[in-house]
Order: C-alpha cells, then sequence, then structure tokens
C-alpha cells in the first residue's frame, strides 16, 4: 500500500471518529441543564440574574456554532433591567483551531439594548462588572508575550453585524436622560496576525439615531478600511450628519463628512483631517493629539463663509438685533437670563487657529478674520483677534476664565464707518462718522445680566465727519431764544429724521459697577461747540446725560442774526431715559442762570467801560487846565 493511500485511510479514519464524536456531543446537549450552569455561575460571580427565554442552540461540525435568544442581564440588584438582545449567533470552523486559527463566519448580534446609568454619587451601573478581576494591561501585554508557549492570534471573521441596538444613558444627577436608537454597525472581513502585529477591517458602516431632550441627531460614517500596524493606526472615512432641534431656526442642519484619521498608538498620538460643508459654506478641520492623558491637542479651523444668523434662534418680532449673548434693554418684564456655566474649561487644554473669510453673527459683519486661541488651567485666551469690518480693522484680545466667570475684552477699531456697525449690532443709527473705538473693560458673572452689572475699566470714541442723530441742536437753540424772550420748552422725542453734524467728536469713559461715566465730552461743528458730562447705565440699559451746547461763530443772514444772540450762552440739554425710549430736554433753570450771568457780565463790562472813557476824559480836562492848553 503506498504512502499517499495510507495517508488517505488515516485521513478518512480520523475524519470518522471525528463526525462520531460530534454526532454523540451533540445527542448529549442538554440545552435546559447548559442554562442552568450559565445562570448560576453569572449569579455566584456578579450578584446579577441572566435571563435567557429563547431557544440555545449548538452544533459542532463543520463548524462550532452558538445561537441563542431573548437573553437579559440584571442589575446589581438582581431586579431592574440592564441589558439583553433579541438574538446571537456565532459560527467558529473547526480545522483552522488545530493550528491555531479563528475563523468564523458573520458574528450577528439583533436588538442589543443596554442601559448605562450615573448616580448621585458619581458612580456607575458597571463598577461592579469593571472592578477586581481585569490584570492591568502591561501585565496583560507581558502576559500574551511570555504566556507559556501560547501562540499568537490569528484572526479571520467574514464580518460583524450589530442590529437595531438601544443605548440608553441616564445621568440621576443632572436629571438629563439620552439615547442612541436603530444603531446599525457592521464590518466586512476582520483579519488580525498576532504575530506581525496587524489588525485589518474592511467596510466598516455605522449608521445610530439620537436624542436628548428635545435635540436630534441622525449619524451615518462609512470607513472603506481600518488599518493597524503594529502601533500605527490609519483610516479614512466619509458620511453625513444629521442634527435637529426646536432652538435651530431651520429645524434641521445636515453635514457631509470626509476625512482621514492616523494615530500612533504607542506614542498616544493622533492626526484628524476633516472636510464639510454647511449651506454654502466650505470648512476644513485639522487636528493633531500630542497626548491623549492628559489630552492636549492643536486645531486649525479655515471657513470661507459662515453666516452664524442662520442658525441662531430668531429674534422676537418687533425686535432690534441682540448682540450675542446680550439679553434686551428694555422694561421690566424679561425672563432672567440663564446661568453661564464655564466649567468644561477646567479639562480643556489645546492651542487652535482659526480663519474664517466672511462670518456674520448677531448682524456683525466681519471678513478676513484671524484668531489665535489657547485653552489651560480653566482659561481661554484668544490672543490676537484680528478681522475686516465696516471699512476699518479691528485687532485685540477676549479672555475667559472659570475660576470665577471672568471676563476681559480689549478691542481696538480703527477706520470704521460707524453707523452701518451700529445698525447691524443695535438695529439703531444714534452716530455717523468715521474714526477709532477702543475698549478695554473685564467683568464677572454666572448670568449676562450681572455680567452687564459687573463692567469695569475704560473706553473711548474719536469720530470725523460725522453726525448724532436723534438731535436737533440748532432746534435747541431755537428753543432756548423762545425761553429767553419769556416762551416755554417741553421735553421731546428723539426723532431718527432729526441730527445735528460735526467735524470733530471725542469722548472717553471710566466704567464702573456696569456704569460708564463721561466728562469730556468735545464736539466741533463750524457754529456750535458741545461738551458734557452724564452716566450711560449699561445694566440697567438707561442713559442720563447732560449735554452742553454754545454758539461760537456766526454767520450772515437771519441764522446768524439769531446765533448771535446766544453768542456766549451754554445751552443745556438733558438727554434721558432707556435705550429703546430716549428723550432730551431744554434745561430751562440752567438756561436763564446762565443768560442772566451772561448779562450780567455784559453790563459789567459795558459799565466798566463808560467808568474808563469818563475817567479819561476827566484826566485830560485837569492836563489841559494843568499845562494850560
Amino acid at each position: 500500500m503506498s504512502i499517499l493511500r495510507k495517508l488517505a485511510v488515516a485521513l478518512a479514519v480520523l475524519s470518522g471518529l471525528l463526525v462520531v464524536a460530534a454526532g454523540i456531543a451533540y445527542a448529549m446537549f442538554d440545552a435546559a441543564a447548559i442554562k442552568r450552569q450559565l445562570i448560576e455561575q453569572v449569579a455566584a460571580k456578579t450578584g446579577r440574574s441572566l435571563r435567557i427565554d429563547g431557544e440555545v442552540g449548538l452544533s459542532l461540525w463543520p463548524e462550532v456554532a452558538v445561537s441563542a435568544g431573548q437573553v437579559g442581564l440584571s442589575e446589581a440588584d438582581g431586579k431592574t433591567a440592564f441589558a439583553s438582545l433579541a438574538a446571537l449567533r456565532v459560527a467558529v470552523a473547526v480545522m483552522p483551531l488545530l493550528a491555531g486559527r479563528v475563523e468564523a463566519r458573520q458574528i450577528e448580534i439583533d436588538g442589543l439594548a443596554l442601559t448605562l446609568v450615573k448616580r448621585r454619587d458619581g458612580s456607575l451601573n458597571i463598577d461592579d462588572l469593571r472592578g477586581g478581576s481585569a490584570k492591568p494591561a502591561s501585565a496583560a501585554a507581558d502576559s500574551a508575550a511570555t504566556g507559556g508557549g501560547s501562540q499568537p492570534l490569528q484572526l479571520d471573521i467574514a464580518g460583524l453585524a450589530l442590529r437595531d441596538a438601544r443605548i440608553t444613558w441616564r445621568d440621576e444627577a443632572a436629571g438629563k436622560l439620552s439615547q442612541l436608537s436603530a444603531v446599525d454597525f457592521s464590518t466586512g472581513r476582520i483579519q488580525a496576525d498576532g504575530a506581525a502585529g496587524r489588525l485589518s477591517i474592511a467596510d466598516v458602516r455605522l449608521a445610530l439615531r439620537g436624542s436628548s431632550g428635545d435635540d436630534r441627531v441622525d449619524a451615518g460614517i462609512e470607513l472603506p478600511s481600518l488599518q493597524l500596524d503594529g502601533q500605527q493606526l490609519s483610516t479614512a472615512f466619509a458620511g453625513t450628519l444629521a442634527l435637529s432641534s426646536p432652538a435651530l431656526p431651520m429645524r434641521n442642519i445636515k453635514l457631509p463628512l470626509a476625512g482621514k484619521l492616523a494615530a500612533d498608538l504607542g506614542k498616544s498620538s493622533a492626526a484628524l483631517t476633516l472636510q464639510t460643508s454647511l449651506d454654502a459654506s466650505k470648512i476644513a478641520l485639522n487636528v493633531t493629539v500630542d497626548r491623549l492623558s492628559p489630552l492636549f491637542f492643536n486645531a486649525d479651523l479655515k471657513i470661507d463663509q459662515l453666516n452664524v444668523d442662520h442658525y441662531l434662534p430668531p429674534a422676537r418680532s418687533g425686535a432690534a438685533p441682540t448682540p450675542a449673548g446680550q439679553g434686551s434693554a428694555g422694561a421690566g418684564g424679561a425672563k432672567p437670563a440663564g446661568r453661564i456655566d464655564l466649567t468644561p474649561l477646567e479639562g480643556l487644554n489645546f492651542r487652535g487657529q482659526v480663519a474664517v473669510g466672511q462670518l456674520q453673527v448677531r448682524g456683525l459683519k466681519l471678513s478676513a478674520l484671524d484668531m489665535k486661541l489657547a485653552a489651560g488651567a480653566g482659561r481661554l485666551d484668544i490672543v490676537p483677534l484680528r478681522a475686516r469690518l465696516y471699512g476699518g480693522s479691528l485687532d485685540g484680545a477676549l479672555g475667559v476664565s472659570a475660576r470665577g466667570n471672568v471676563f476681559t475684552v480689549r478691542q481696538n477699531l480703527n477706520g470704521i464707518d460707524i453707523r452701518p456697525l451700529l445698525a447691524d449690532v443695535l438695529g439703531k443709527e444714534p452716530l455717523e462718522g468715521r474714526g477709532s473705538v477702543a475698549i478695554d473693560v473685564n467683568t464677572r458673572g454666572q448670568t449676562v445680566d450681572a455680567l452687564k452689572r459687573g463692567l469695569a475699566g475704560q473706553a473711548s470714541l474719536a469720530l470725523r465727519d460725522g453726525a448724532i442723530r436723534g438731535v436737533n441742536l440748532a432746534k435747541q437753540l431755537r428753543d432756548a431764544k423762545a425761553v429767553l424772550r419769556g416762551g416755554k420748552s417741553a421735553a421731546s422725542a428723539a426723532e431718527a429724521a432729526e441730527k445735528t453734524d460735526f467735524s470733530e467728536l471725542t469722548a472717553s469713559f471710566r466704567i464702573a459697577g456696569g456704569v460708564a461715566h463721561n466728562d469730556d465730552l468735545a464736539m466741533k461743528s463750524p457754529f456750535l461747540r458741545l461738551g458734557g458730562a452724564g452716566d450711560i447705565d449699561i445694566g440697567n440699559g438707561r442713559i442720563d446725560y447732560l449735554a452742553r451746547v454754545s454758539v461760537v461763530e456766526t454767520s450772515k443772514g437771519q441764522a446768524g442774526k439769531e446765533r448771535d444772540e446766544l453768542r456766549g450762552i451754554t445751552v443745556p440739554v438733558r438727554l434721558r431715559g432707556p435705550f429703546d425710549d430716549l428723550s432730551y430736554t431744554l434745561e430751562v433753570d440752567a438756561l436763564l442762570k446762565d443768560a442772566a450771568q451772561a448779562k450780567l457780565d455784559e453790563k459789567k463790562a459795558e459799565l466798566k467801560e463808560k467808568a474808563g472813557r469818563k475817567l479819561e476824559e476827566k484826566l485830560g480836562d485837569k492836563l489841559k487846565g494843568l499845562f494850560g492848553k
């Protein structure tokens, strides 16, 4: 008998024995007994209750296949549901196991439901499953390397399919409930070579829906291939992310995603590139992770154009645009602003750069925006913050600290056109002109109202060739003339159509307790000078300011004659009221006092001049008599 024939007979006998052994094992298989043993072992080791309501199936040849249905696991109390699944199917080929390889068909898990809970004391409902039994990572690695002659893992799985899973997260301390539902996760072929340190997963797909309160998210992502070679991980990905929330004006946002990820697991570093688009905006993000514990990363974000106002809640009907993060400054009755939580800054460590070609936020329009960001030790600093806006430029810095909820703002605006800036940001146009604005303020507080009332620092304004809108100083001069002739002056509402032109306007402000005080207003026009002093109460949204107008030159004609009558007299105008309902009034008492003083001074000068002339005449007569001439 030839060697090949003997080998064939031996293989046939061996195969027959294996088939007989498999048949005997299958015949002796007792599903009920296995269920009981599994339930008892789980209870003994974890204190949890295992429930297997469905059938348990087993086959041994030509592959070891296990299936189970309607399986559930309780919480540590043995009663509350923790996890369940509708069906599980696993099939592993027998013959490759003899050579140290694991070859399996697709692993299928249907209807997984998992509930994770963070209790009020900060503990998790899985803490009892994680503690005690696991080896440290380093020990496990050493065991794998030297483990008593055990062979490195060789794995070849046709795929993994997780269908219709549901994961619930309940934070009892915060009173929040979040849920991932309709989770479908699948892969193509999974191959692992333990000796070479390689892992390859093909065709990874993930789809899910999420909810938290009224907010919803739908996500889908695909990875053509995920590769791990030694400590080097790399993959490309593409997918979509859809968000819906009642807080969004359009209710839904859909983002296409594409990018690449590379990581060095040995050095705990990674690099991510991501491209997406939002309506007409093209967005590119590059992130490099330098370390994972504690996490530190660098980010570079570029956006060609972005209108943030499209994605903010709409303003109330009839209300003027409101600066970002600021409540209305109108009359009472508004609900108090929510608390500002800066605690996420305490664990944030990164450096970043943001560049935006065109940006609109709360009406404010910027171009060529360039920001450098740094976060650490509970602070976020933006230095520098540069942009082009309204024909001029912005250069400054912002700072936020979680320790005490402190905000700092330092901004210098140069060459800006103030009227369209105020129109876009405030919905009002109280000033015209081009010039500079400097702001250096800080504040602290837990709410927007507290931040406004805590403002402190300084600011200044310098404009040229503009106008004060809503106030007609020429009209006030006519009222002043009427008062001096015995008439009366009434309060007038500020009207946008009225204005007072100027060639130069400067002012500085000292800010404390949310109140900006000014006492050096200087406005120049061809015939007028305007000064003043008063307060702008930012915290309560009110102004109380006394402006003083004086005539410095006259001109020909009737207007010049009228101004001549007021030359040397300061006309006081009181500007007072809430920001959205200002009125101005001629201060009659002060005007009459100034007019009386001016007439008295004029009379004194006249009498002095007459007395001087008479003295000269008398002295001249005496001199003539003395010298006989």
